[in-house]
């Protein structure tokens, strides 16, 4: 394991014969992040209107202000708007109602009509079908002309209590939404699936929404029960993740988690102000554990904030975090 290196430096302080000692640190790593949400986003919910999806589009129309949460907090120019996933009549792809913006007045209200998109529709939901063709021609540039902003991030979330069943391969459908925002990046585009995770807590009709799962683990979206209790965490996670503020930032090597410093704006903040933790924390886009510092959500550094991350290399310890010891781990 590494240790400290400290080397003292002798300085000149312009007066002659009177010096005085610094410590210098050199440390092992430093990784810098920068907290840069998304200036502007097209978020379309895709919200399965078969007949058993009544009590989850009730739940979630009631849960906006938890969705807005962090748009708000990094002043995210969104556009929000809904399809549903049926696409065997004439409308299939066609935006349902009001796009809710900044400036949508009665914003809630309107957010409650356009997910609560009715129980009428066909039992072989196509989600991904929908959502291609709600952003492709000629729905793009007829119906739903306005909503696709090119300079705009777009978030899709799907929202149902069944398996996908649209005809294409999920790779794809998620080639095909890359393409629509022209491959500058693979962050302009992710997906997030509200769905069945687990068929033990839902109605016995209920099927796990696997494609939906695996578009979201592709893009590096945020997975929901549609059955959990708690929708509203699950929608606050959704507006996290959709703004892309960050309250988890990897690590780009195992530290000694003893000797992290952080810094956010050049200012130190402690470990243990309650602010942040140094935490083992599965990295979705990889599928493994890594090491990362987590930031409690009511203290998130603000937008474009830059975070410093400086350690000694070591084991990755969790136990030896702000003065702990690994052998009284746990």
């Amino acid at each position: 394991m590494s240790r400290r290196r400290p080397l003292t430096l002798l300085a000149a302080l312009g007066l002659a014969g009177c010096t005085q000692d610094y410590e210098y640190i050199q440390w092992d790593a430093t990784d810098v992040f920068v907290q840069n949400p998304t200036d502007s986003v097209d978020i379309l919910m895709i919200v399965d209107n078969s007949g058993s999806m009544e009590p989850y589009q009730q739940q979630l129309g009631t849960n906006f202000s938890e969705f807005l949460t962090y748009f708000i907090e990094a002043d995210v120019d969104y556009q929000i708007a809904a399809v549903t996933t049926d696409v065997m009549g004439e409308t299939a792809g066609e935006i349902i109602g009001e796009i809710i913006s900044p400036e949508t007045q009665n914003a809630e209200e309107v957010f409650a009509d356009i997910v609560n998109v009715g129980t009428v529709g066909t039992g072989y939901e196509m989600g991904l079908q929908a959502a291609y063709e709600a952003l492709t021609p000629p729905n793009v540039a007829t119906v739903n002309q306005g909503f696709l902003r090119e300079e705009a991030f777009l978030s899709l979330i799907f929202v149902s209590d069944e398996e996908d069943s649209s005809p294409l391969a999920v790779n794809d459908y998620i080639n095909a939404f890359r393409d629509i925002k022209g491959q500058r990046s693979r962050d302009v585009f992710n997906a997030s699936a509200l769905t069945v995770i687990d068929e033990a807590r839902c109605p016995e009709y209920s099927r796990s929404g696997t494609r939906y799962v695996d578009v979201a683990q592709q893009t590096g979206g945020v997975l929901g029960d549609i059955c959990a209790e708690d929708f509203a965490s699950i929608v606050t996670e959704l507006s996290l993740n959709t703004s892309r503020l960050r309250d988890t930032f990897f690590l780009s090597a195992e530290p000694d988690a003893g000797t992290l410093k952080v810094q956010v704006n050049s200012e130190v903040v402690e470990c243990d102000a309650g602010v942040w933790t140094y935490q083992r924390v599965v990295d979705e886009e990889v599928g493994e554990e890594k090491p990362a510092i987590v930031f409690e959500r009511s203290a998130m550094p603000p937008s474009n904030s830059q975070i410093s991350v400086q350690y000694y290399y070591g084991g990755g310890d969790v136990g030896t975090f702000c003065g702990g010891s690994a052998e009284t781990e746990g």
